[in-house]
């Protein structure tokens, strides 16, 4: 599907399955047979590799460990889109991506442990470290955009960041330098409706965070975060453009 006219301040979010698990007008055919088993096979081991983490970190066996809980589809979608040579720039909550691109699980886990060879990913190729800091990976993977351009390969770089972040310089910045440079990067918001300690309503006065991407030139679309055959039709079109 074309999404390039969507609005991003009135349109509904983009969402394919019903609740009834029928598809809206016949679609989800994008991620069908195979596709749809697999998503859910890596959701579903995200989801129990994400249960076990917080229990670990309950028993003081692992230091501080932000959960997923709730965004597997979201992740799983971008891991699944994503090319070989296209890179993954995470915040902190995209295990899903992480498993998708052959990060090994122990890796994750030695991470937040504070191991210092967690980010040593023998099968996992073009994946950044974990960023932190609140929206600091977003001037990176605009950088890295902008080089992949320069250089005129063939590749795309995929971000994430939450809600709050979206209020943090490192967002405008980064935003607004991938879309004069043209880079070829695909950031997604992750409305979870709070950040750290504040609200959605509160954090900004947008009537939609998609609708901050007007501002800058960009092409946007607001999905359910809950829907994978959504996310992975929608990222699979933002990948192409």
């Amino acid at each position: 599907m074309d999404y390039s006219q969507f609005n991003p301040v009135s349109d509904d979010p983009v969402s394919i399955l019903c609740p009834d698990c029928t598809f809206l007008d016949g679609d989800g055919e994008s991620l069908g047979g195979d596709k749809a088993v697999e998503a859910y096979r890596q959701m579903f081991f995200a989801r129990e590799a994400d249960i076990m983490a917080v229990s670990f970190q309950r028993q003081g066996r692992m230091f501080t460990y932000p959960p997923n809980m709730g965004q597997e589809a979201i992740a799983v979608a971008a891991g699944m889109v994503m090319k070989i040579d296209d890179w993954l720039v995470p915040s902190f909550r995209e295990l899903g991506a992480w498993l998708a691109r052959g990060v090994r699980l122990r890796d994750v886990f030695l991470f937040w442990r504070g191991h210092e060879d967690a980010f040593i990913y023998p099968d996992a190729p073009r994946v950044f470290p974990v960023a932190v800091p609140i929206a600091s990976q977003i001037p990176h993977a605009a950088g890295l955009g902008y080089a992949i351009r320069k250089k005129q390969e063939d590749a795309r770089v995929f971000t994430f960041v939450g809600d709050g972040g979206t209020s943090e310089g490192d967002f405008h910045e980064g935003m607004n330098f991938a879309a004069v440079w043209q880079a070829p990067l695909v950031c997604v918001i992750q409305n979870n409706q709070f950040a750290i300690s504040v609200p959605r309503e509160e954090e900004a006065n947008s009537r939609t965070l998609a609708s901050k991407a007007l501002a800058y030139g960009m092409p946007v679309v607001r999905v359910d975060g809950s829907d994978v055959f959504g996310m992975y039709d929608v990222l699979r079109w933002a990948r192409n453009y």
